[in-house]
Parts: C-alpha cells; structure tokens; sequence
C-alpha cells in the first residue's frame, strides 16, 4: 500500500508539513531541525515510502517557494477555525508535494529583512484570514503570486472565501422568522484595521434589520473582539441591562460561547429565554449545551481548495485573477426558540421603540 506523508507524520510525532519539507529537501528542508529531520527520513524510509521520480511530478517550473501570512501565528494553534483551515492547506499542500517555506505575521512581513534575501520571482504566498486590501495590494508589487483565503474579495488578488455577508443575511432572517425582534449583535473588527461597523456580518445585520422595519438599538451591538472571554464580558453587561434582547447573533462560534457563559451565569437559559445563533461552525459547537445553531464554514476545504487553485496558477493554467465562493449552510440545533411575547418574568415583552414608525 501506498504510505502517505499523515502517516510518516503520525509516527515521528511531527506535522505533515515538516514532513513534506524534510522529504523534499532543498530551502524548505533546511527549516526542519537536523535531528527532527533525520528522524523523519529515517521513519519514511523504513515505512517503504518512495517519492515520486521526476516523470511523475506535476511540471511546476519555475518552482515556487510558498509562504503563509497571517495577522496573527498563533491563531495556526489556538483557534479551532483557523487551525481546521491550515490543517486544509498544509495536507493539500503535502498531497501536491509541497510544503510550507515559511510563516509570518503581516507586521513582520514588510519589517523583516525576509524579502531582501530571496529571489522574489519564484514566491507565493497564502494569506489567511481577513487582511486589509490595502496589505493585499501592497504584498502584490512584491511577490508575484498572492492568495487570500477566507478573507475579503480584492481587486488582482486570487481569493478563495466565503459570501460573508449573504450567509450572515440568512442567519438573521432565520431569527426574525421565529418571531424575534429584540436582536442584539455580539461581533468586531475581523479586518486589522477596520472597525466592528465595518464588518460583513455587522452590516447585513443592518441591512435585514432594516428591511424588516426594525429600528437599530445601539446598545445591543456589542465588541466582542472574536474572543470568548471579552464576549462573557459585554454579553453579562447586556443581560443585565434593563431591556435585554430575546436573540443575539454573534459572528463567531468562539464569542457565542462566552454568551453561553454570560446568559447561563445570570439565572437565564439558551434558548428559552435567549436564542443564540452564530457563525463557524467549530467542532466543539455541536456538543455545548444547548447544541449551537450556526453557519457551517467549509475551513478544510477552503484550505484544500485555495492551494489546488494556487498550483494551477503556479503552471500557468489560470490567466485572470478568480475569486471563488465556497458554499455555507445554517446547521439548526438547539440554541434558537420561536419567540412568545412572554419573558422568564412572565410580563409580556414590548416591541416598543423596536419597530420603526
């Protein structure tokens, strides 16, 4: 049977990009510490791996030297979306037999001496994430092949992502068809840069709010900064305020979590006295209790997909820039009730100075 580089990867304890670095040797090689390499090497070889000979390989000359940029490294591990996504691009990558060359963060990226030391004629680079356009644009005039995924559609830039603000549209028309009208929005600044208002998910919000004649309440849009613990904390502000919502859609799985906490903590419960619906879809979001409702992103594949694209671009096969949307889907489960009018209380919720006149 075939070995795959998962394989080698789950026996030497590494990841399967340091695999396919160690395997194919040359400047990415290099970056794999000697003994790890050594290892590496040794497994696979012992495990009857056989690279492919030269007549098999994929014809990808020039050959590029491929970079990953993200706002933040440490999303790679410790955020469960971003990290299903680069599990997408780094095991495609090893299927293609590549590997990653280097990682870095957007401030390190024009600050390091990174691109003096290297031909930049024969780079790519995998933006993940939602970069400014402005970086995007810039990055462009320095390397030659530039790939945004799961970011924001940009002009010249190959873009592999999903429609943001048509998914978010869904999930709120979701809500307001079970009845809700108090509806309060737990989000932030998913661009650098950028303000909460500014966000795709904020502003179709907005715009279905608005469509159904619902007036805009300012005090229920709160920053919860794509983090779990600053959701807790505005989300225990807002349920103790006097007019609390009776659904908040938050635009990550991560900050509904910290809803959960806020709502739970305060003598109330999902859904009965507040519906949650979210945004992601992360493994864990089917076992909270209740089950969270949520858009399902595709993260794996977005990643499986943006470096199938970027090979085809690496051959010549792609002559105009392509932005390509993977499809989403709202996955019901236990966190949205209809909505009855009647508060834990008992008295009979107003939509008062909800409705536009």
């Amino acid at each position: 049977m075939k070995v795959t580089l998962k394989e080698i990867a789950d026996r030497a304890n590494v990841s399967v990009s340091s695999v396919s670095r160690a395997l194919n040797g040359g400047w990415g090689g290099a970056l794999v510490h000697g003994q790890t390499r050594e290892r590496i090497l040794r497994i696979a070889k012992e495990m009857g791996y056989h690279r492919l000979h030269s007549s098999q390989q994929p014809d990808r000359s020039p050959k590029f030297r491929i970079g990953l940029v993200l706002h933040d490294v440490k999303y790679k591990y410790h955020d469960p979306y971003f990290s299903e996504l680069m599990y997408g691009i780094e095991s495609e990558l090893a299927e293609q037999g590549l590997g990653l060359d280097f990682t870095l963060e957007v401030q390190e990226i024009f600050q390091s001496r990174f691109f003096a030391g290297v031909e930049k004629c024969d780079l790519a680079v995998l933006c993940v994430g939602p970069l400014k356009s402005e970086f995007l644009q810039e990055l462009k005039r320095h390397v030659p092949l530039v790939f945004s995924v799961g970011g924001l559609k940009t002009p010249g830039v190959d873009c592999v992502s999903v429609d943001f603000r048509g998914a978010a549209r869904e999930a709120v028309q979701y809500l307001i068809g079970l009845g809700h009208r108090r509806i309060a929005f737990l989000g932030g600044s998913s661009v650098v840069g950028a303000s909460l208002e500014e966000e795709e998910r904020f502003i179709a919000y907005k715009e279905v709010l608005a469509s159904h004649g619902i007036s805009l309440n300012q005090t229920w849009i709160c920053n919860g900064g794509f983090d779990p613990a600053k959701a807790y904390e505005v989300m225990t502000e807002l349920i103790r305020s006097d007019k609390r919502p009776t659904a908040v859609f938050a635009a990550s799985d991560r900050m509904a979590y910290g809803a959960y906490k806020a709502i739970q903590e305060n003598g109330f419960t999902v859904p009965e006295d507040v519906s949650v619906l979210s945004f992601d879809d992360i493994e864990m979001s089917e076992f909270v209790s209740p089950g969270l409702t949520t858009v399902r992103v595709h993260k794996e594949a977005m990643g499986r997909i943006a470096v199938k694209l970027l090979v085809q671009r690496m051959e010549g096969k792609l002559p105009l820039p392509l932005t390509s949307y993977l499809p989403t889907e709202l996955v019901v489960r236990g966190s949205c009730n209809k909505y009855d009018g009647f508060s834990k209380e008992g008295a009979h919720g107003s939509d008062v100075g909800d409705r536009k006149a």
